[in-house]
């Protein structure tokens, strides 16, 4: 009998710091505030073979699927990644994870072997500048054209990001510290370029959604606080990972769920993200 989640709380985007917290601390958390699903990243890399161990150790009666993990509580840790691109823009594959990239490799091979696996397929913070301003700026005029195209050639198949990092009013801070050096930032607020994007191509006739998710950054367990800060919120049926992938897709792509859009505390922010960016030597993995 498939099972069916009525209303499920879905966390797309979480870095769990594995190592530092373990993962019975992150289903712990993820109970805490009330979440179904998780997806787990790292940036160019997997955390699925740790998430795997950790699951049959903590966590017996698991079950596993190239997707992610069916806990016996009936919730889920779903195997996924995210990526530098060769163009410089970050993508998220939840539900599978493409080992052999790497930062050279193009975008669209990322979304096409994520594609191939049945993957939930996002481009995350897509106008934030990952390279020359430290993810504080915003991406140039053929970054933005490279972008819409890139919808377009793969609409009703990819998703934009709406980031619970991204707090505006932070953004515009470092935006005028950015132009004082000489560093000309225009905008800050990056989820509206997010929404305006998805709108325009919607009246062009596209289909490009958008998922909001909080993108959390847990260097510590009290970090883990804010999961599901940012979430998203869908009727969900399955019996394992794979199903609930394809289910969240379906749904998606069909318009049939509930963004709840809310930004990170300050506090947390600096701690788990702005001060490792800005120093990157006195933190490990500082983007995550």
């Amino acid at each position: 009998m498939t099972d069916k989640i009525i209303d499920a709380n879905i966390e797309l985007h979480v870095h769990p710091f594995l190592g530092k917290n373990s993962l019975v601390d992150v289903v712990e958390a993820g109970e805490k505030n009330s979440l179904d699903v998780v997806a787990l990243e790292s940036l160019d890399c997997s955390v699925y073979p740790s998430v795997v161990r950790q699951a049959k150790e903590y966590f017996p009666y698991s079950t596993f699927d190239e997707a992610g993990v069916k806990l016996p509580n009936g919730k889920y840790l779903l195997n996924a990644r995210e990526y530098n691109t060769k163009e410089g823009f970050h993508i998220l594959t939840v539900g599978y994870s493409f080992d052999e990239a790497n930062p050279k490799t193009e975008i669209r091979q990322v979304i096409d072997k994520g594609l191939e696996h049945d993957a939930l397929v996002i481009l995350d913070h897509p106008f934030v500048d990952n390279w020359k301003t430290r993810t504080a700026g915003h991406i140039s005029k053929e970054m933005e054209e490279e972008l819409e195209g890139i919808c377009k050639e793969y609409s009703g198949e990819i998703a934009l990001e709406w980031n619970g990092y991204c707090v505006p009013w932070i953004r515009w801070c470092l935006r005028k510290v950015l132009n004082l050096i000489g560093k000309r930032v225009s905008y800050h607020d990056v989820n509206k370029k997010v929404e305006e994007l998805s709108g325009k191509l919607s009246e062009e006739g596209y289909n490009v959604p958008v998922l909001v998710d909080t993108d959390l950054h847990a260097r510590s367990r009290r970090q883990l606080s804010a999961m599901g800060t940012a979430r998203v919120v869908m009727h969900l049926e399955g019996e394992n990972a794979s199903d609930i992938v394809r289910s969240m897709k379906k749904n998606i792509f069909q318009g049939d769920y509930e963004n709840v859009k809310e930004y990170v505390s300050t506090f947390h922010l600096l701690g788990a993200f702005c001060f490792p960016i800005l120093f990157p030597k006195y933190f490990e993995k500082a983007r995550g």
